[in-house]
C-alpha cells in the first residue's frame, strides 16, 4: 500500500498514478457504510483490471471551517485509519490536506485536479458525499463534472436496526457506553491506539498497575466508567479492564476523562510504548469510594466479571 500526501497549497504538480478506482470521503470510523463504499471501489478496480485506492482528508474539515481543534470527536485517528486501510489490501491511500485553499476550490477544479490529473478512472462515494466550495458539488452530479474522463458509482445508505449507519450515530452510542451496538455499526470493536504516558502510579500501589493512555484531545472517548478491553502490544493480544474517568476517590480534579488500562497477566513496562486498546463491554459507571480498601474490593469484582466476559472472545 502506497501512501501519498497531497497539499494544494504546497505543490503545483501532483503525481500521475497508475489507473485507479478510488473511494473518496473522510471516513471517520471506517464503519459499515464506509466499508461498502470502499469495497465498491475495490470491486470496480478488479472489474477494470486497475489499481484500487482511497482518498481521504486531514485534518477533519470541521477543524478548518470552525477555525479551532475538535474535542472528543474523532472515532479514528489518521494513524488508526491507515492501519485499517492496510488490512483492506488497497494499492493507494491518498491523504489530501484539508485547508482553506482546498475549502475554497470550486467543484469542477476539485474534480480536475484530484481525480482527472491523478489518473483516476472510477470514483466511488457515499450518497451524501459532497465536494468543492461549501459542498456545492454532489456525487450524484459527478457525470457532468467528469466530462466523460472517468466513471463513478454512488453507494446508498447502509442501515442497521432501521438506523442509518453514520459516524454521528457511533459517537452517540459511545457516549452512552453501548459498545455492542457500536461494534455492529463499525464491524469491529471501537479502538484507541495510543502511547502510554507516566501516571500517578497509584494502581501499582494498590495491586492493579495501569497503563495511562496519552489520548489526543480530538479523539472520541467512550462514556465514563469501567470497561472490559483487549490490548494489542508487540503482536500479542492480552485481556484487561480499563477505567475512563476522573479518579474521584483520589482527586477528581481532571478537566477531562483519563484512560487507565490494567492488562491481565502482564508485567512489562509499557511507558512510552504504543498499544491498541479494543473496548468490548461496559461494566459500570465510575464511583467515588470512601476508602482505598473499598475501591480495591470493587476492582477485584470488576476483574472477575471482565475475565468471564473475555472468555467468550477466545
Amino acid at each position: 500500500m502506497e501512501v501519498i500526501e497531497l497539499s494544494l497549497s504546497e505543490s503545483s504538480h501532483f503525481p500521475t498514478l497508475d489507473e485507479v478506482s478510488i473511494a473518496v470521503g473522510y471516513f471517520d470510523g471506517i464503519h459499515k457504510g464506509h466499508q461498502a463504499v470502499i469495497q465498491t471501489a475495490i470491486n470496480q478496480a478488479n472489474e477494470l483490471n486497475i489499481k484500487s485506492g482511497i482518498m481521504t482528508f486531514s485534518p477533519h474539515p470541521l477543524t478548518v471551517i470552525k477555525g479551532e481543534p475538535l474535542s472528543d470527536y474523532l472515532i479514528t485517528s489518521l494513524d488508526e485509519k491507515l492501519d485499517l486501510f492496510k488490512s483492506m489490501e488497497l494499492d493507494y491511500v491518498i491523504i489530501v490536506t484539508f485547508d482553506l485553499h482546498l475549502a475554497k476550490l470550486s467543484p469542477q477544479s476539485f474534480v480536475d485536479q484530484f481525480f482527472t490529473d491523478l489518473n483516476v478512472k472510477h470514483v466511488v462515494g457515499g450518497f451524501d458525499f459532497s465536494f468543492g466550495h461549501k459542498g456545492a458539488g454532489k456525487i450524484q452530479e459527478m457525470e457532468s463534472y467528469s466530462k466523460g474522463r472517468f466513471t463513478h458509482s454512488v453507494v446508498d445508505q447502509v442501515s442497521i436496526k432501521n438506523e442509518k449507519v453514520s459516524s454521528t450515530l457511533i459517537r452517540e452510542q459511545l457516549s452512552l457506553g453501548n459498545l455492542e451496538y457500536t461494534e455492529q455499526l463499525l464491524g469491529r470493536p471501537f479502538i484507541i491506539k495510543s502511547k502510554v504516558k507516566e501516571g500517578y502510579k497509584r494502581g501499582r500501589e494498590i495491586g492493579f498497575p495501569t497503563a495511562n493512555l496519552d489520548v489526543d484531545p480530538e479523539h472520541k472517548v467512550p462514556r465514563v466508567g469501567v470497561y472490559v478491553v483487549q490490548v494489542e502490544y508487540a503482536n500479542q493480544t492480552y485481556g484487561g479492564m480499563a477505567s475512563v474517568g476522573y479518579n474521584p476517590t483520589f482527586e477528581g480534579e481532571h478537566d477531562k476523562p483519563i484512560i487507565e488500562v490494567n492488562v491481565f497477566d502482564f508485567d512489562q513496562d509499557l511507558y512510552d510504548e504504543e498499544i491498541t486498546v479494543s473496548f468490548l463491554h461496559y461494566i459500570r459507571d465510575e464511583e467515588k469510594f470512601d476508602n482505598v480498601d473499598t475501591l480495591v474490593d470493587r476492582i477485584k469484582q470488576d476483574e472477575v466479571e471482565a475475565k468471564k466476559i473475555l472468555a467468550k472472545y477466545r
